[in-house]
């Protein structure tokens, strides 16, 4: 998936899990409601500073716009793949382990 595809997701797929309207969004950025749709959707694209406040507004670093994810063009997989990511953040490092056995143990069964 391009950058150009990736980033509108991203910016979309963290703003719901956050449960965080696009006028909350774009109050905290200090931005437009129109703004953050037409980033949402891939019509405009943020500026650095932009993307500096909706990292901070979304509680991710700036690279986690712009780094792949060994993900696909299936938006869902992406979507998914972002999911993790965020709550993996916020789990303590004794919990992190167990998630990632649990995954090692999900890979594993699909190798089988």
């Amino acid at each position: 998936m391009q950058i150009r595809d990736r980033l509108p997701l991203r910016i979309r797929t963290l703003r719901r899990q956050r449960n965080i309207s696009q006028q909350r969004l774009a109050e905290l950025i200090d931005r437009s409601v129109d703004a953050v749709g037409q980033f949402e959707r891939g019509v405009t694209y943020p500026t650095f500073e932009t993307l500096e406040r909706l990292a901070q507004a979304l509680n991710v670093p700036v690279r986690d716009f712009f780094e792949e994810d060994g993900d696909t063009d299936d938006p869902e997989r992406a979507a998914l793949l972002t999911q993790v990511l965020d709550i993996a953040r916020g789990l303590p490092v004794a919990d992190l382990r167990v998630a990632v056995q649990q995954l090692e143990a999900l890979r594993a069964r699909e190798s089988e």
